[in-house]
């Protein structure tokens, strides 16, 4: 399985539910959140608060981090929080897009040039 999931909440969540083989019954009886509230959010694009997510990873007993929106609520309170640091981060993210810029392998992954 995958660390992270790039693709949108509703996405995300058909996937690792079918991964690890949980009915979305059984997730409700987990996270005590209604089934049909369930059946709404993997029909919909929006995604649920972020402690709905909280909920849903720990009932999944995976990272809230693999959920793409989760990530960005981070960086988005992190930069609210800190908006000195918006530049950096912007000409972090360009030096990463740039293809010179030899990229870092996660760990247990080989290096790609």
């Amino acid at each position: 399985m995958e660390k992270y999931s790039t693709k949108k909440f509703h996405l995300a969540l058909k996937d690792i539910l079918e991964k690890k083989d949980v009915k979305l019954r059984g997730l409700a009886g987990r996270t005590n959140l209604n089934y049909t509230y369930f059946s709404k959010l993997k029909a919909r694009e929006k995604s649920p608060p972020v402690r709905t997510i909280e909920i849903i990873a720990a009932g999944l007993k995976i990272s809230p981090q693999y959920f793409l929106e989760y990530r960005i609520h981070q960086i988005t309170d992190f930069l609210t929080k800190n908006p000195e640091m918006v530049g950096s981060v912007m000409s972090f993210i360009e030096d990463l897009t740039r293809e010179e810029v030899p990229k870092v392998a996660e760990p247990g992954e080989e290096f790609d040039n």
